[in-house]
């Protein structure tokens, strides 16, 4: 079948086994968001009795998070360092006529759908809920912030693809973990030094540097997902699957 045929084909085969996951990242993402908002409020709002920790929080969530709302949360996925569905359906693709550019293609194709949608209700669940948001940045600038970070999670997702698609379930698990452990530390450490991400890019896009700023994501994003595309095709052709 062509590269079209096949897109589609994984696409609708994408929708009708994982559209419950999808619906699930969604309802976490909206739980996130009122969660999220209240600390926030906090922190913008100048509460002398915020605790540090606070700040370290919310960048810590905000950078885990954003590169999730493009994941599908389901049975399978949180099963994979035991059941490794994904390497098996893989090896099932494999052996259709279905090259290995269309199933990379189709699966990054779902989570650009998925990070605008998701992210956008996750941004509007915040500020809808945030008065000192509201009163902090305008919404545009608030769409600006949400352009960045979205940019911020294009350039994750495509290294979180290729540990699906182009290895085995434990491997993706000691590495999606591993950056999530990763984020926690950086979270720490410039909390203790001080800085404040998540406060420090509003504060960019209120001085006026937030067009060039998602400019300047967007470059890197697309670098990321070119450089990731090409990578996981090859280490498909590679790979040795399970039947």
């Amino acid at each position: 079948m062509s590269q079209r045929q096949a897109v589609a084909y994984i696409g609708a085969y994408l929708w009708r086994r994982e559209r419950f996951g999808m619906l699930f990242t969604l309802v976490f993402a909206i739980y996130l968001g009122v969660i999220n908002s209240a600390a926030i409020d906090g922190v913008l709002g100048g509460e002398e009795d915020v605790p540090r920790a606070i700040n370290g929080l919310i960048d810590w969530v905000t950078l885990a998070m954003y590169p999730i709302f493009g994941m599908v949360m389901n049975k399978s996925s949180w099963n994979m360092w035991r059941d490794d569905y994904y390497s098996k359906r893989l090896a099932q693709w494999r052996t259709m006529p279905i090259p290995a550019a269309s199933i990379v293609r189709a699966r990054m194709l779902q989570s650009a759908v998925m990070l605008p949608i998701i992210g956008g209700v996750y941004l509007l669940a915040q500020y809808l809920l945030t008065p000192a948001l509201r009163d902090y940045v305008t919404p545009m600038q608030w769409i600006e912030n949400g352009l960045i970070w979205m940019c911020y999670a294009l350039i994750i997702i495509p290294v979180i693809i290729l540990m699906e698609l182009g290895y085995t379930g434990k491997q993706y698990c000691l590495v999606y973990f591993g950056l999530m452990i990763a984020v926690a530390l950086l979270s720490i450490v410039l909390t203790w030094q001080g800085v404040n991400v998540f406060h420090s890019v509003l504060n960019l896009i209120k001085d006026g540097y937030g067009p060039v700023t998602i400019l300047g994501m967007a470059v890197v994003a697309a670098a990321s997902v070119l450089i990731g595309h090409k990578l996981t095709i090859e280490r498909i052709r590679r790979r040795s699957l399970p039947l």
